[in-house]
């Protein structure tokens, strides 16, 4: 569980954001930032609340157990005290294999970003230096093709019941 002293869970305005009833295509994507550095995610946890519901966790650990089904993207900042973020990429995708994880650095000489890429294979790698507009490019195509690939697999899954209770 987050720790309530250094975490934060950032949501759009109530009036604004659908509740848990309302059905996945009118409700704003989940999406988990986790980045121990409180000057990167508090601006930026502003600007995302504003198209997705947010929690923001400040550890690799606090992440992790932060990571849910309804989760539609992971931002993770690469280097962080304590586990760095390759390790939640790993443990997330363990959770949820199709799960989009974009690794948001500023740290490019921590581990070759070619060699990141290859070994966790994230959706996008955004450096921090100034690319607002390009992380959120990454997220909104992130959440709009992983809540397809949801649709998808539901459609499936009732298409197969349906199957089988006519045999």
């Amino acid at each position: 569980m987050p720790s309530k002293e250094s975490d934060t869970l950032l949501e759009a305005d109530p009036g604004e954001r659908a509740d848990r009833e309302t059905p996945d295509s009118t409700r704003l994507p989940l999406v988990l930032l986790v980045d121990g550095d409180r000057s990167i995610w508090q601006p930026l946890g502003a600007l995302l609340s504003k198209r997705y519901r947010l929690v923001v966790c400040s550890s690799a650990v606090d992440g992790v157990a932060a990571f849910t089904e309804d989760t539609c993207a992971v931002i993770v900042d690469v280097r962080m005290s304590g586990q760095e973020g390759f390790w939640v990429c790993d443990q997330i995708r363990k959770l949820q294999p199709e799960v989009p994880v974009i690794f948001y650095s500023a740290h490019q000489d921590e581990k070759d970003s070619f060699e990141a890429i290859n070994a966790h294979r994230p959706f996008a790698y955004v450096d921090k230096d100034g690319a607002e507009e390009k992380l959120l490019d990454a997220l909104e195509k992130a959440t709009r093709i992983f809540q397809s690939t949801l649709r998808s697999r539901r459609i499936i899954e009732r298409l197969q019941r349906r199957r089988l209770e006519a045999i």
